[in-house]
Formats: structure tokens, sequence, C-alpha cells
């Protein structure tokens, strides 16, 4: 219990020592319950030394996203949609990185993300403001329950009704029709389809092993360096008073780097001499974060290619090549996730927002590869041609339409006969001389 006295918390925590029927102790932040109960996830996820960063890491590489709002019917961008310019400045306190930022940090940490489309008066059909919420803090009304939207005129009436937006604190009543959610794990396992998990509901205990592992390892490093000094048990006098203080002394206030201070010390009485030193090589628990960290990377589909806690050295390449299939398997996933929900909800029809991470530098490693593919199809289908294939079939076999209209190929010119060209050209210039 003393070693969390020390802790700075905020005034709404109280802090409880808990202790397991197996013995096993963690700190409970009652407030939210305790780690292991749901709602107190945002908290762990803000004050974690290993889960944060990496919380960092994936929320901030979401936030770089590019949007622009084009027509479904003919591709072209709309570039002034109402949209676009909500995006860009979603509320007073946040910019477009701050808000996806946010939105993702919580999504994680939560299992859901929340939006708030806040209208007014003026606009009560178009919002003027996004606002992320915290999805703990939302309750939702007591008559939601399975069956309420299999049936589409009860879920539209269903939708018109208010939650609860901190109770304590803010005090709102939001539409429900006005809030858009996103979700970390599916949301279809629950009767509510608005409640989904968080994958940092499975991390519980890992997380928890990584802050006992760094406590641990605290006590430790304040422990080392401590000495002990004693009488021997056979045929030895105890130390005197002041033997005894003499040697406490040196131990704690006079050994220092002056010249007439020293480490040595002769007494008349036997004793033997003890280091309480332990060494933490041998407890294993910086290769026990190692794990543990790596766990969480894992969790979070990080690659051990662009982050590990193992120290070990990668190619550039490798590192090129994990990041731009992280930014498109798992960012691009999680983009088309969020676009989707605006699609659904705010969008105007005919009109679709669209997402990429194409603008990226490390993206334009694709782009080559890109250009290396279609200079590679353009080559097949030139040969396929000159071997007299029409022109249908070499399409369908590169894989293109087989009904493209291509152009005449232009005859290569004889080189024999522009070399012939060239020397006599040379020959009656040398006879002109």
């Amino acid at each position: 219990m003393g070693i969390f006295n020390n802790l700075s918390l905020p005034k709404w925590i109280t802090p409880v020592w808990n202790r397991t029927s197996s013995g096993q102790s963690f700190y409970d932040l009652t407030s939210f319950d305790s780690w292991a109960k749901e709602g107190n996830n945002l908290h762990i996820a803000q004050n974690h030394p290993i889960l944060t960063p990496a919380l960092l890491f994936v929320s901030k590489l979401f936030s770089q996203a590019k949007f622009e709002v084009v027509r479904e019917s003919t591709s072209k961008t709309v570039p002034n949609d109402p949209i676009l310019k909500l995006l860009r400045n979603p509320n007073y306190a946040q910019t477009l990185p701050d808000f996806l930022e946010s939105l993702m940090f919580t999504q994680i940490a939560n299992g859901v993300g929340v939006v708030w489309t806040k209208r007014n008066i003026m606009s009560p059909t178009t919002p003027n403001s996004l606002y992320v919420l915290d999805y703990s803090l939302i309750e939702f009304p007591d008559d939601m329950k399975k069956g309420n939207f299999i049936n589409s005129s009860a879920s539209s009436t269903f939708m018109r009704k208010n939650v609860k937006y901190d109770k304590h604190g803010e005090n709102l009543d939001i539409p429900l029709n006005q809030l858009m959610f996103f979700y970390d794990l599916p949301n279809g396992t629950n009767p509510n389809p608005f409640v989904a998990k968080s994958r940092l509901d499975g991390l519980k205990q890992t997380l928890i092993n990584t802050e006992d592992s760094l406590i641990a390892k605290n006590i430790i490093l304040k422990s080392n360096g401590k000495e002990l000094v004693s009488g021997t048990k056979d045929g030895a006098f105890p130390l005197s008073a002041d033997e005894k203080k003499e040697l406490e002394n040196m131990y704690n206030n006079e050994y220092g780097m002056s010249f007439s201070r020293k480490r040595g010390i002769v007494m008349a009485a036997a004793i033997t001499h003890k280091s309480l030193h332990i060494a933490l090589r041998d407890l294993g628990l910086d290769e026990s974060i190692k794990v543990d960290g790596n766990i969480v990377y894992t969790a979070l589909h990080i690659p051990k290619d662009i982050i590990s806690l193992e120290a070990k050295k990668t190619t550039y390449n490798n590192f090129k090549e994990s990041m731009v299939s992280y930014l498109q398997n798992e960012m691009q996933s999680s983009l088309d996730s969020f676009t989707a929900v605006f699609n659904k909800i705010l969008i105007d029809s005919g009109l679709r927002l669209v997402g990429s991470y194409e603008h990226l530098p490390i993206m334009q490693f694709i782009l080559i590869e890109r250009y290396k593919g279609v200079n590679e199809r353009a080559l097949a289908l030139t040969n396929l041609r000159k071997a007299g294939l029409p022109n249908e079939m070499a399409l369908e076999m590169v894989g293109l339409d087989p009904t493209t209209e291509l152009a005449e190929m232009v005859a290569p010119a004889d080189d024999t006969a522009q070399d012939e060209a060239q020397d006599e050209d040379n020959q009656n210039e040398e006879g002109d001389e």
C-alpha cells in the first residue's frame, strides 16, 4: 500500500488496494470500478508506459488521411462539399488531425468511438460541428432490448430518443440519431447494436503484468546499494554502540569524494559484511516487459519491423514494406469504415466521401511498383501484337478490357537502311571537301 500512497491521482479517483483469492493484488481505480471492468479502458490507455505510445502511433498514423468527395456516376471530385468543410474544421477546439486522432484513440480504448454531429436551431438537419465523445459516459435508454431494431418503424422511433451523456459533468440529452458509432470489434454479438468490446479487454492481464514488472523493478532499484554489517556468531563480541554508529555514519553520511573520507574501516570486533544487491538480469523483469510489450503491439497489428521492444535491427526495405502493408491492410480498412459511416448518415445521395494515404511519402514506393507493373503489361501487349495476335485477344491476355481501342502499331525503322544512308552522306561530305 505504501508504494501507491505517493501516486498523484485526480481527485475523482479513490485508490483502493485489492487482493484476489489467489493472493495476487492490483491497484483499483474505483471511480471506473477496476481494470477488470468496462469503463476504465480509456484511463489505462492514457497512462500505460507501453500501450499509450503504441496507441499514439496508430492514432497519429490514422489522422494523416486525406479526404475528398466524389460523384458516384462520374468519379469527379466535388471540391466545395459542406462535409469536407466540416471535416477540415470539426469544432472550435480541434483540427481534422486532432479529431481523427481522438476518435481512433477512444475507439480502440473503449471499443466504440462516438461522434456527436451537433446541430443548432438554424440548421436542425445539417451538423455545424463534430465532437468526439467518451463512450463510457453514455447512458442508453432502459427500454433498449433485443428486437427494437428488427422492425424498421420501431427502429426509426427509437432513434429519435435521447441518450444521457456524462450525468456528473456535461449532463447532456443527445438525440440518438445525432450520434455516429465506430466499432473496434464486431457489434453484432450484443442485443444492443451500439455495444461492442474493446481489444484491450483481452489484454487486461498483460497490461497489469507490465505495470507489476515495472513496479518490481523500481523497488529493486531503490533497495540496491544497501549493505548489512553485523557481528559473527562464534567467538565474537557484538558491536558497541559507538562502533555501530560509526559504521552507519560511514555508509550513510561520510562516504564521498573528499580527501578525508574513505570506504574502509578497521574494527576490534569480528564482523561480517553482506551486500543486499540483487541483479536485475537474474529476475528477468526486462525480458518479461519486452514479451508483454510485443503482445500489445501484436494486438494493435503493428509489425515488428516498425516498432519492437527487442531492439533488433531491421533493414530499410523491410521497414518500408511493412509500413506500406500496414497502411494498406490496417489503416485503409479503418479509414474505409470511417467514410462508410459518413456516407450512410451525412453524405448526400449520389456523392461519396473517400479517404486514402497515397499522398504519404512512404506510399511512393507503391507508385514505383505500380509503374513497373504497367510497363511490364505494356511490353507484353506490344510483343503479343507483334506476334500477330488480334488486339482483342492480346488485351484479354494482359488483363485489359478487350474493347479498348488501340492505335495502329508503327513499324520500327530499318536500322540497316539508316546506317547506309548515313554512310553515304558522310562520303559525299568528304568528296566535297
